[in-house]
C-alpha cells in the first residue's frame, strides 16, 4: 500500500470515530476548525488517488450513516450538510465562485444566524405535522416526532391555508443558556451526568424517551430551510419563503440579512460575533445562502452539501491573562497532569479560572513562566485551553515552570511513559490522591468484594482514620467502625463478619483488585488463564506476556512497573500470608448448551456495556460458544457495541463486520 493510501486510510479512521461521537454519542472531543481541517485534508488527499481505490469514504456521507441506533425515517428528499470555512479568504474565494457560477456581476445572499443545536427534519401533510426526524446520514434520519410533539415552537397544525399539500420544513433544536444551566445544576440531565455543551443537552432531550415533558417543553425551534416542492415557482426568493413559513406558526430567526455585496456580508458576520455573548442561547457562526431558488437549482450540489451555501464559522474567542501558578494533579492511576490557573476571564460569558495542559510535551512547547500574560481560549467553545503566551524579554529563571521528578504527593520518584508523554506515579497504594479510588476499585464487586463497605465508608476511613491500603482494612474493629457517621451496630458487625470470612478469590479477579493501570476485567481473565497461578503472574516475562491477547509494550510496561514496587508487593505479600486468603485458579470448561448466532463466532467486544459487567459478558458468550477476541483481526465474525468504542469500533465499520448493540444482544439473549 503506497503512502497516500496510508495517510487516507488513518485520516478515514479518525473521521469515521468523530462523526460516531459527534453524531450518534453527542460528545464530540475536537473542536469544528480541527475537525474540517482533517475533513479538507482527506479530500485533498483523495483527488490525487484513483476513484476506484476510495472505498466508503466519509467525505461522500452526510452526517452520521454508521449505525441503526433507534427507529429510523426517510426523508423525502436529501437533508444537506453545509460546508465551513473559518477565515477572509475562504468566503472572498466562495463569493468570486457564486459570481462565477451565476454568470453575474451580482447576488442576493441572505445571511443569518448559525444556531448551535440539532437539525430536525418536519414533514407535514395538509397543514397537519405527520413526521419528525434527525439529520442521519441524510437519506433518513432517527425518528423523534413523539418528543417534536412537546416543543412550543413546532406547530401541529398550520395556520390559514395557503400552504403545499405536502412539505419538509427544516430548522434547528436548541435550549438556552439559563436552561442549560439550570438544568446542569440541577442534575435533570440523562444519567445524571452534566453536559458540556447546550447542543449536547438539547440532542439529549430530544432523544430521550419517557421523559418528564416539562423538560422536553424547555426546547426551542428555529426554521431555516424547506423542500417545498415547486412552490419556490410562486415566489423565487428564500427569504420572502421564510416570512410566509412564518405566517404559518413557525418561529424565524429575527437576526436575518439580505445583502448584496461581499462587504454587507462581512459586516453582518462582524456584528453577530461581536453580539455573540449577549444573546440567550448559543451560534457558532453565521449561514451564508444564495437567495433566489432559482439559481440555488443551477448552481447544484456537490456530494454531501449544496454549492450555494456556507457556513462561516467563528473563531475561537482569545482572551488576554496572567498566569498565577500551576499545579501538578496526580490521577488515579498515577498520572500526572500539568494544570494551569490564571486570573479570571469571561469567555462568552462563562468564567474561566483554570485549564489542563495535558502533558510535558504540551507544557514544553508553550514555555511558561509564572507571571506569564497568557492567551486563552475553549476549545469548541466548550474546553478551556491555554494556546500561547506573549512574548517576554525577561524571564526569571525561578519562575520557569518545570514538569516534576517526584511525585507532588507522595515524593516518589516518577516513571515516564513516552509513548503518552505522560508521567506517572507507581507508588499506587501509598499515594494519597490515588488512594480513594485505588481501594473503591479494589473493594468493588469484580474484586475483594465486602458486603456493606460502601464508597462511603471507605472515604471515611481514609480521612478519619488515615487508612491507607487494603491492609488496613483487613485490620478493622468494631469500634473504629461504630464511631463513623451513619454506621450502626448491624453495618459494622456485617462488615466485620464480611472481612474475617473472606478467605479466597479468584486470580482474576485479584489481578484485577490491583488496579493497575490498562488491565480492565478482559485483560486480567486472560493474564489468569495464560499464568494458571499467583506466583507465575508475579514472575511473568515479557515475551511470554506480549503473546497474550489485550496485552502489548505499554500494559506490559505498567505491569513491571508495578510488580517492581516493593511497597506493592509487600500489599499482596501480606494478603497472602498474613490473612491466609488463598489466590485460585480453576481452568474454565464451559458447556455449549445450545448452538446460537455466536457459536464458533470470533467476537470482539468494544465500548462500556450498561447491563453486564466485561467478565459478565465473556462467560455469557463463551457459555454459547463464541470465541471473545482482544484483538483485531480479519478472522473476526462480529463486533458486540458499548458506549465511548475505541479502534475495534472503526475496524468493524470499515470491514463491514456484523455490529450488535447493547440493545440487540439483550433481545438474542432472552431468547436463548
Amino acid at each position: 500500500m503506497s503512502k497516500i493510501i496510508k495517510k487516507i486510510k488513518n485520516l478515514q479512521n479518525k473521521i469515521i470515530y468523530h462523526n460516531y461521537l459527534y453524531f450518534y454519542l453527542d460528545k464530540p472531543i475536537i473542536s469544528d476548525s480541527k475537525y474540517d481541517y482533517l475533513f479538507n485534508k482527506l479530500k485533498y488527499l483523495e483527488k490525487k488517488v484513483n476513484k476506484k481505490k476510495i472505498i466508503n469514504s466519509p467525505t461522500h456521507l452526510i452526517g452520521s450513516s454508521i449505525f441503526k441506533k433507534s427507529k429510523f425515517r426517510k426523508h423525502l428528499t436529501p437533508m444537506l450538510s453545509l460546508e465551513n470555512i473559518f477565515d477572509k479568504k475562504n468566503f472572498i474565494n466562495f463569493y468570486k465562485k457564486m459570481l462565477l457560477l451565476s454568470n453575474t456581476k451580482s447576488i442576493k445572499f441572505c445571511c443569518e444566524l448559525k444556531f448551535d443545536g440539532v437539525a430536525v427534519n418536519l414533514i407535514y401533510i395538509n397543514g397537519i405535522l405527520k413526521q419528525a426526524s434527525t439529520r442521519g446520514d441524510g437519506k433518513k434520519g432517527e425518528d423523534v416526532t413523539k418528543n417534536i410533539f412537546f416543543i412550543k415552537s413546532i406547530p401541529l397544525i398550520l395556520n390559514g391555508l395557503n400552504f403545499p399539500q405536502i412539505m419538509e420544513i427544516r430548522g434547528e433544536i436548541f435550549i438556552s443558556k439559563k436552561d442549560f444551566i439550570s438544568l446542569n445544576k440541577k442534575n435533570f440531565i440523562l444519567n445524571n451526568s452534566k453536559f458540556s455543551s447546550a447542543r449536547n443537552l438539547a440532542s439529549g432531550l430530544l432523544r430521550r424517551k419517557n421523559l418528564d415533558s416539562s423538560l422536553k417543553k424547555k426546547l426551542l425551534f428555529v426554521c431555516h430551510g424547506f423542500e417545498l416542492f415547486n412552490y419556490f415557482k410562486k415566489i423565487d426568493s428564500y427569504y420572502l419563503n421564510l416570512l410566509e413559513i412564518k405566517n404559518w406558526g413557525f418561529n424565524i430567526s429575527d437576526q436575518i440579512l439580505l445583502c448584496k455585496s461581499k462587504n454587507e456580508i462581512l459586516s453582518f458576520f462582524q456584528k453577530t460575533n461581536k453580539l455573540r455573548s449577549t444573546l440567550k442561547f448559543d451560534i457558532d457562526g453565521v449561514v451564508i445562502k444564495i437567495d433566489s431558488l432559482r439559481l440555488r437549482h443551477r448552481i447544484g450540489l456537490i456530494s454531501r452539501a449544496p454549492r450555494w451555501a456556507i457556513a462561516y464559522k467563528f473563531p475561537n474567542e482569545v482572551k488576554k491573562t496572567k498566569l498565577i501558578q500551576v499545579k501538578f494533579k496526580v490521577g488515579r492511576t498515577g498520572v500526572i497532569t500539568p494544570v494551569g490557573y490564571f486570573e479570571p476571564v469571561y469567555i462568552h460569558g462563562v468564567k474561566i479560572t483554570k485549564a489542563s495542559i495535558y502533558n510535558n510535551k504540551e507544557l514544553k512547547k508553550l514555555n511558561l513562566y509564572l507571571g506569564d500574560t497568557i492567551f486563552i481560549c475553549r476549545a469548541g467553545d466548550v474546553i478551556p485551553k491555554i494556546i500561547s503566551k506573549e512574548n517576554s524579554f525577561i524571564e526569571n529563571l525561578k519562575n520557569k515552570v518545570i514538569f516534576p521528578n517526584k511525585c507532588p504527593s507522595c515524593s516518589f520518584i516518577l516513571k515516564t511513559c513516552t509513548q503518552q508523554n505522560n508521567f506517572y506515579c507507581t507508588n499506587s497504594f501509598f499515594c494519597i490522591p490515588q488512594i480513594q479510588k485505588r481501594i473503591i476499585h479494589f473493594f468493588s464487586k469484580d474484586s475483594f468484594k465486602i458486603k456493606g463497605l460502601s464508597p462511603h465508608i471507605i472515604n471515611q476511613l481514609i480521612k478519619k482514620n488515615n487508612f491507607r491500603n487494603p491492609i488496613d482494612f483487613f485490620k478493622l474493629d468494631f469500634q473504629t467502625l461504630f464511631k463513623l457517621t451513619n454506621v450502626g451496630k448491624k453495618t459494622a458487625n456485617n462488615i466485620l463478619n464480611a472481612l474475617n470470612k473472606f478467605n479466597s478469590i479468584n486470580l482474576d479477579k485479584f489481578i484485577y483488585s490491583l488496579g493497575i493501570k490498562g488491565i480492565g476485567r478482559s485483560v486480567a481473565y486472560n493474564l489468569a488463564n495464560y499464568c494458571g497461578s499467583l506466583t507465575n503472574f508475579l514472575k511473568i516475562p515479557q515475551e511470554d506476556a506480549l503473546k497474550i491477547p489485550g496485552v502489548g509494550k505499554l500494559i506490559y510496561n505498567n505491569l513491571s512497573n508495578f510488580l517492581s514496587n516493593n511497597n506493592n508487593l509487600n500489599i499482596i505479600d501480606q494478603l497472602i500470608n498474613k490473612f491466609y486468603i488463598r489466590v485460585l485458579f480453576k481452568k474454565d470448561k464451559r458447556l455449549f448448551f445450545k448452538k446460537s448466532i455466536f457459536y464458533k463466532k470470533n467476537i470482539l467486544i468494544t465500548g462500556q456495556l450498561k447491563n453486564f459487567s466485561r467478565t459478565e459478558i465473556i462467560y455469557k458468550l463463551e457459555n454459547l460458544g463464541g470465541i471473545v477476541k482482544n484483538y483485531i483481526s480479519k478472522k473476526i465474525d462480529l463486533v458486540i457495541l458499548g458506549k465511548n468504542p475505541g479502534k475495534k469500533f472503526i475496524y468493524a465499520v470499515n470491514f463491514k463486520k456484523k455490529i450488535i448493540s447493547e440493545d440487540e444482544l439483550i433481545k438474542i439473549f432472552s431468547k436463548i
